[in-house]
C-alpha cells in the first residue's frame, strides 16, 4: 500500500514537472515573440524590407545577314558558354570556384577566355608576354600597369605581387601556376564590369562534353553555370567577306559612346568592318532584364522577368552568293595564271564589282587573294596569320571598295563624253596619230601612243584606244572640265555604298599643287595621280550604261525583323546625277564602246569578238611602277562593260593588279556574265 503511493506520488511529480517545463516553453518562446513584434518588430521589420533588387541583364540574339535570296552570310547557331553569375557565388568562395573551372577545362585541352599578358615562364617565375610585333600585347602590359597604377617599367612579378594581395584578389599562398589562372579570370572580370547585374562568361563554344561536364560539377561550383547563347557563324565564308564584315570585342571607347543604350556590356561583340559594323544598329538586339531580389545574406527571395530580350533585324543584301562563287573561282583562276606567267615585279591581285544597271545595286563585287571569315573567326592561328599578313598576300585589305587603282585607257569614255558635250569636239573631229606627241606648248614633252594610227576621229580612237587622240583632246579640254564630268560619272566621288569605301583619287590640281599641261594630258589617258576604286569603276560603266543618270550604289536591299515575316526598311532607287549628257553624245561614245569588242581593230576584239553576248566595253592598261624606284613593273589591267549592249541590264568594273594581259580580266568577266544570264549554270549555295 505505501509502495503505491509513493508511485503516485512520483507520477505526480513527474506529470507536473512536465507541465511546468511545457509551460516554461511557452514562456519562453513568448518572451521571445514580444521581443521580436512588440519590442524589435521595427527594427526587424525594416530588416527582411531591406532586400536588394538588382537588374541582370539577358542576352539578345543579333540579327542575321542573307543574301538577295535568302542564303546564308552570317547568322546564328546556338552555342554553350559557362558564365559566372556573382548573385549565386558565396563570399569568399570566388578563387577556389576559377581553379575547379580552370582544372576541369584544362584537364580536357578545353579553351578558356585568357587574355592575361603574364605567363608562368619554364622557370616557374612570372613573365610578360612576348608581343607578335602588331603592339598588341605591349598594350595590354601597359593598360595592366595603369590599372593598378604602376610604374611602367614595374616587372610582372610586382604586377602579380599587388593583385595578389588582400588589397585586391587575395591569392596569397597559392602556387604560381595557380595564382597566375585566379588573376587572370578576376582581372578580366574587372575589365569587362563584372559585378551583380553582368554576368561573366569564362569560356563560350564549348563542345557538348564540356556542358556535362560542367553541369555535373555545378553543385561544387555555386554561381557557375552553362548558359545558351547565339553564336555567329560565317556560313559561305570565302564569299563576299569584304562586304559582310565581321564582329569582335567592343572597344573602351566605343562602349563609352553606346553603353546608355543598355544593349553593351564590356565584354559584348560588335561589328568591326563591312555590313556587320555600317548596319551595328539595326543588327544588334536589345537585352533583356531579370528583376533578382536578394536578401543581405545572399538569399534569393525571386526572380521576375521586367523585359523579354528582342533579337535584332536581319539584312537581305543585293548580291547574289552564287554570282560572288563565280567571281572568286574565276578570279582565283585567272590571278594565279597571271602570277605564274607574268613571273617579274609585285603580286597580282583582282577585284570585280557587277551593278545592276536598273537600281544600281551590287550584285557582286568580290576579290582575290581573300579569306575565310568563319576560320578568322573560330582559328586563333589563321587570325594571327592574316593579320600579321604573313603569307604577304593582304587578303584582308578590302579592294573592291577601299583601294585606288591608275586605270588606264578605261578613263578614255568619261573624257570623251566630257569634250562631245563641251563642244570641244564632235564626231568630225581628228587628230593625226604618229606615235609620237608633240605640242607646241610642250616642246620637252613627248609621250608616245601604242601605235601609229594617222587621222582619226573619236570613235576610231576609242576604238583602238589611240593616246594622241585623247592627249589632244584632254589637253583642249582642260582639267577642270574633265573632273567635272568624271565626278558626275562617279569616278573620285563616293558612291554611296553602305559600307565604308574610299573615294579614291582623280587626277587635278585639287591634289598636285604645280599642275602643268603635261599632267592634263596624262590623266587624259587614266594615268597622273588617277586612283579609281573598282566599285567606281562599275559605277561608270552602269552610269553610261543608264543613259548618264547616276543612281546610289547600294548592297542592302531590304530589312525585316529577325523572323524574316515583316519589312521593315527597303532600299529604292535614289538619283545622284542625271541629264548629263546628251542623248547624241552618249550614243556615239556607247557605239564606240561597242566596236571595242566588234571592229577587227578594236582593243577587246580579240577576248569578246565572238562572244555571244552583245556587250559594250572599254579596255585599259595602265603603267606601274617597282616600288621605290623608276622602273616599270607588270602593268594593271582594267575593264568596264556592260550588257546586253541594246537593253543593258549589267555592268562591270574589273582591275587585275599587276595582270599584264587583258585577256585575265576578259576571262572573268565572261565567267559572270555566263552565270548571269544562263542562271542554271550558276552552281549552288546553301
Amino acid at each position: 500500500m505505501e509502495e503505491n503511493n509513493k508511485e503516485k506520488k512520483g507520477q505526480s511529480v513527474r506529470v507536473l514537472a512536465l507541465v511546468l517545463g511545457i509551460l516554461a516553453v511557452f514562456v519562453v518562446f513568448g518572451a521571445q515573440l514580444v521581443n521580436w513584434q512588440l519590442v524589435h518588430g521595427a527594427q526587424y521589420r525594416a530588416q527582411a524590407d531591406s532586400t536588394n533588387i538588382y537588374t541582370v541583364k539577358k542576352d539578345a540574339s543579333r540579327g542575321e545577314i542573307l543574301d538577295a535570296n535568302g542564303v546564308s552570310l552570317a547568322v546564328n547557331e546556338t552555342g554553350y558558354k559557362v558564365v559566372f553569375n556573382n548573385l549565386y557565388v558565396p563570399k569568399g568562395s570566388l578563387n577556389a570556384t576559377i581553379l575547379q573551372l580552370v582544372a576541369l577545362f584544362e584537364s580536357r585541352n578545353e579553351e578558356w577566355i585568357d587574355s592575361f599578358p603574364i605567363v608562368v615562364d619554364e622557370n616557374g617565375n612570372f613573365a610578360f608576354k612576348q608581343d607578335d610585333g602588331d603592339g598588341t600585347v605591349d598594350s595590354a602590359i601597359s593598360l595592366l600597369k595603369s590599372d593598378y597604377r604602376l610604374q611602367q617599367y614595374a616587372t610582372a612579378e610586382e604586377c602579380i605581387n599587388l593583385m595578389a594581395s588582400d588589397q585586391w584578389y587575395d591569392c596569397e599562398g597559392y602556387s604560381n601556376s595557380d595564382k597566375r589562372s585566379i588573376l587572370a579570370v578576376r582581372y578580366n572580370m574587372a575589365k569587362t564590369g563584372y559585378n551583380n547585374e553582368n554576368k561573366y562568361t569564362f569560356a563560350e563554344g564549348i563542345s557538348n562534353e564540356m556542358v556535362a561536364i560542367v553541369s555535373e560539377n555545378s553543385q561544387k561550383m555555386p554561381g557557375v553555370s552553362v548558359e545558351t547563347y547565339s553564336e555567329r557563324k560565317y556560313a559561305n565564308g570565302s564569299l563576299a567577306t569584304n562586304i559582310v564584315g565581321y564582329i569582335g570585342a567592343i572597344d573602351p571607347d566605343t562602349y563609352e559612346e553606346k553603353k546608355d543604350t543598355g544593349d553593351y556590356q564590356l565584354d559584348s561583340k560588335i561589328g568591326i568592318e563591312g555590313i556587320e559594323a555600317a548596319l551595328e544598329d539595326k543588327l544588334v538586339g536589345h537585352r533583356g532584364e531579370q528583376l533578382v531580389e536578394v536578401t543581405p545574406n545572399g538569399t534569393i527571395v525571386s526572380e521576375t522577368e521586367k523585359t523579354p530580350a528582342t533579337s535584332g533585324n536581319t539584312v537581305y543584301l543585293t548580291i547574289d552568293a552564287r554570282l560572288q562563287k563565280i567571281a572568286l573561282d574565276a578570279l582565283k583562276e585567272n590571278v594565279e595564271a597571271a602570277q605564274k606567267e607574268e613571273s617579274y615585279g609585285s603580286q597580282c591581285t583582282g577585284s570585280v564589282v557587277v551593278l545592276d544597271v536598273n537600281d544600281f545595286s551590287v550584285l557582286c563585287a568580290q576579290s582575290y587573294p581573300n579569306y575565310d571569315l568563319d576560320k578568322y573567326m573560330n582559328d586563333p592561328q589563321y587570325r594571327e596569320d592574316l593579320l600579321l599578313n604573313k603569307d604577304g598576300q593582304n587578303a584582308m585589305w578590302n579592294r573592291c571598295f577601299w583601294q585606288g587603282y591608275p586605270i588606264g585607257s578605261a578613263m578614255k569614255p568619261a573624257v570623251a563624253l566630257a569634250a562631245l558635250q563641251e563642244g570641244v569636239i564632235d564626231t568630225s573631229t581628228q587628230f593625226r596619230c604618229g606615235y609620237t606627241y608633240y605640242n607646241a606648248d610642250m616642246p620637252d614633252f613627248h609621250p608616245l601612243c601604242m601605235g601609229t594610227h594617222g587621222y582619226l576621229n573619236v570613235i576610231e580612237a576609242l576604238t583602238v584606244s589611240c593616246n594622241i587622240f585623247f592627249y589632244d583632246t584632254g589637253y583642249n579640254l582642260g582639267i577642270d572640265n574633265m573632273n567635272l564630268y568624271q565626278r558626275k560619272l562617279g569616278l573620285g566621288e563616293l558612291t554611296g555604298v553602305e559600307i565604308y569605301e574610299s573615294d579614291g583619287t582623280l587626277a587635278g590640281p585639287d591634289e598636285k599643287e604645280d599642275w602643268y599641261g603635261g599632267d592634263t594630258i596624262m590623266a587624259a589617258i587614266g594615268q597622273s595621280d588617277n586612283l579609281i576604286t573598282p566599285v567606281q569603276l562599275a559605277t561608270y560603266a552602269a552610269t553610261i550604261a543608264n543613259n548618264g543618270t547616276r543612281l546610289r550604289t547600294h548592297v542592302v536591299d531590304k530589312i525585316t525583323d529577325y523572323s524574316r515575316q515583316t519589312v521593315l526598311e527597303e532600299t529604292k532607287p535614289e538619283v545622284v546625277e542625271e541629264n548629263i549628257f546628251d542623248q547624241e553624245v552618249l550614243e556615239t561614245v556607247k557605239g564606240a564602246m561597242r566596236n571595242v569588242v566588234t571592229s577587227p581593230s578594236g582593243t577587246g576584239y580579240y577576248s569578246y569578238g565572238s562572244y555571244e553576248i552583245p556587250i559594250a566595253a572599254k579596255t585599259g592598261t595602265a603603267q606601274t611602277y617597282l616600288p621605290n624606284s623608276n622602273e616599270y613593273d607588270v602593268d594593271n589591267i582594267t575593264l568596264i562593260a556592260y550588257a546586253p549592249y541594246d537593253d543593258p541590264q549589267i555592268a562591270i568594273g574589273i582591275i587585275m593588279e599587276h595582270g599584264g594581259k587583258s585577256v585575265y580580266a576578259a576571262n572573268v568577266a565572261k565567267a559572270i556574265m555566263d552565270g548571269y544570264f544562263h542562271p542554271e549554270t550558276m552552281p549552288e549555295v546553301e
